[in-house]
C-alpha cells in the first residue's frame, strides 16, 4: 500500500476556566502557550526563499514565516502582539495544535507552495473550522509556518477561539469544551488540502463538465429558447397537466409572489403534480433525457474522484465526502422545478379557455393517428384509442364523433380551397416561384 500524501498529528491544551481541566499544569501549560509562536517562526526551520539565497538575504527579514488569517506573514510586531493576545485568551478559549505533513512530489507537482500557504489560510482552514462545529471561521484566531527542515515538509498550525463561537447541546453559543478534534475533521482537512492542490489539474475540469451539463438543461428550461421543453402543443396530456398546476396555484395563493420558489410550496398536491410533470418531462423529451445522462456520468466521474481522494490518504471509501456534487444535484432539480411552477402559473393565467376538455383530447388523438396513416379510419382510430386506456364504454360517444365530423370537414375544406386555388391559379396562367 502507497503512503498516504498527508499526515496529520494534533495536540490541544484546555483553557485556563475549562471545567474539566486540573489546575496542577495551569503554570506549565502557560508556559507551553507563550512558546508556541516562538518555535513557529524559528529561523534555521522556516522555508528559504530561493531569491533571498541568492541575495544572502536569509535571516534578514522584516517578515516572517508565519502566515495569518488573511494569507499575509506576520511582521515582528504582529507576532509580539498576537503572543499577548493568545496569553490572555487562553483564559477562556482552548488552544488547538496540529502538524500537517505534506508529500514533497505531490506538492511540486501540481502547485506552489506559496499559492498553498495561501489556500490553507483562506480556504482549507475555514472549511475545516466548520466541519469542527465552529459557528464562524472569521471568529476564529488561527496561524501557521511551513518548516521545510526534515524529508517532508510540514506546517504547524495553532488555533483558537476569538469569542463564543461553538453551540452548546442547550443550543447556546459558548467557547467549546472538548479538545479531542474529531477524526471525521481531519479527514475533512486532509480532502481539502489534496483538492486545493490539484484544483486545476483534476478538480477544475470535472466541476467544469458538471457546470456545462447544468447549463445545457438549464437552456431547454429558458422560455426564451426554441427548445423550450415546456411548451409542446403535440403534448396534449403534458399541457392539461400545466395547466391544471397553474390552476392549482392559482385558487391556493401560491403565485402571489413575483417568482415562485418550489421549495416554498407546502402543499402536497401541488408539489406532486410538478414532480409528476417533471418526470413526465424526462421520460418523453430526448433532449432532456440525453442531456441529463450526460449530467449523471458528470456527477459519477466526481464522485470517483472523491473516492480516490480517501483512498490516497487511507480514508475509508464509506466515508467519502459527497456534499459537492449532492448539492449540485439539489441545484439542478430545484431550477427545474422552479421552472414548471412558474410556467404553469403563467400559462395559466394566459391561456383563453382556460380547460383542455375531452374533445380536445380525442381530437389530439385522432390527428396524430391520422398523420402517420391518412388511409386509416378515424372512427376506428378512436375507438382503439379508448379500448387501449380502459375507456371502451366512454360515455361521450356523440361528442366524439362530432369531434371527427369536425376534422372531417376541416379537412374536406382545406382540400376544396386548396383546388380552387389551383384551378384559379391555371386560369389566370400565374407563374410560381
Amino acid at each position: 500500500m502507497s503512503s498516504p500524501k498527508i499526515v496529520v498529528r494534533t495536540g490541544y491544551k484546555l483553557s485556563l476556566n475549562n471545567h474539566d481541566r486540573s489546575e496542577l499544569y495551569n503554570s506549565r501549560d502557560k508556559k507551553y502557550v507563550d512558546g508556541i509562536l516562538d518555535y513557529y517562526k524559528e529561523d534555521k526551520k522556516r522555508v528559504i526563499n530561493m531569491i533571498d539565497y541568492f541575495t544572502g538575504k536569509i535571516n534578514k527579514h522584516e517578515d516572517i514565516n508565519l502566515v495569518l488569517e488573511d494569507g499575509s506573514h506576520a511582521s515582528e510586531k504582529d507576532i509580539v502582539n498576537r503572543k499577548k493576545y493568545i496569553n490572555k485568551q487562553f483564559n477562556n478559549s482552548n488552544v488547538w495544535q496540529m502538524v500537517l505533513s505534506i508529500d514533497k512530489k505531490f506538492i511540486d507537482k501540481n502547485i506552489s507552495w506559496d499559492d498553498l500557504e495561501k489556500k490553507l489560510a483562506t480556504e482549507i482552514l475555514p472549511t475545516f473550522f466548520k466541519s469542527m462545529g465552529f459557528v464562524d471561521a472569521k471568529k476564529m484566531c488561527y496561524e501557521f509556518s511551513l518548516h521545510t527542515n526534515t524529508k517532508h515538509p510540514h506546517f504547524h498550525i495553532s488555533f483558537m477561539e476569538k469569542e463564543p463561537n461553538t453551540y452548546e447541546r442547550n443550543n447556546k453559543i459558548a467557547y467549546r469544551r472538548f479538545g479531542k478534534i474529531p477524526k471525521k475533521s481531519i479527514n475533512v482537512l486532509k480532502r481539502e488540502v489534496i483538492k486545493v492542490a490539484e484544483r486545476e489539474n483534476m478538480f477544475r475540469p470535472l466541476a467544469t463538465n458538471i457546470n456545462k451539463d447544468i447549463e445545457d438543461i438549464r437552456n431547454l428550461f429558458d422560455p426564451g429558447t426554441k427548445n423550450f421543453v415546456l411548451y409542446d402543443r403535440d403534448n396534449i396530456f403534458l399541457e392539461e397537466k400545466i395547466l391544471k398546476l397553474g390552476k392549482l396555484l392559482n385558487e391556493r395563493n401560491v403565485s402571489y409572489n413575483s417568482k415562485i420558489k418550489f421549495n416554498s410550496i407546502k402543499d402536497q398536491e401541488i408539489k406532486d403534480l410538478t414532480k409528476e410533470v417533471r418526470d413526465d418531462l424526462f421520460r418523453l423529451n430526448k433532449k432532456l433525457k440525453i442531456s441529463k445522462s450526460n449530467f449523471n456520468n458528470s456527477i459519477k466521474n466526481m464522485n470517483s474522484y472523491f473516492e480516490g481522494l480517501n483512498k490516497r490518504n487511507h480514508i475509508s471509501v464509506e466515508d467519502v465526502d459527497l456534499t459537492y456534487t449532492k448539492g449540485k444535484e439539489k441545484y439542478l432539480d430545484n431550477l427545474i422545478l422552479n421552472s414548471i411552477v412558474n410556467h404553469a402559473r403563467y400559462k395559466y393565467s394566459n391561456f383563453e379557455n382556460k380547460v383542455i376538455d375531452k374533445d380536445d383530447i380525442i381530437q389530439s388523438i385522432i390527428l396524430t393517428e391520422y398523420e402517420k396513416d391518412e388511409e386509416y379510419d378515424k372512427k376506428d382510430i378512436v375507438k382503439n384509442s379508448l379500448s387501449n386506456v380502459g375507456m371502451s364504454k366512454y360515455k361521450f360517444q356523440q361528442q366524439i364523433y362530432n369531434a371527427i365530423r369536425n376534422i372531417d370537414r376541416e379537412l374536406n375544406q382545406a382540400s376544396e380551397e386548396y383546388e380552387r386555388i389551383m384551378k384559379q391559379t391555371k386560369k389566370e396562367k400565374v407563374r410560381w416561384y
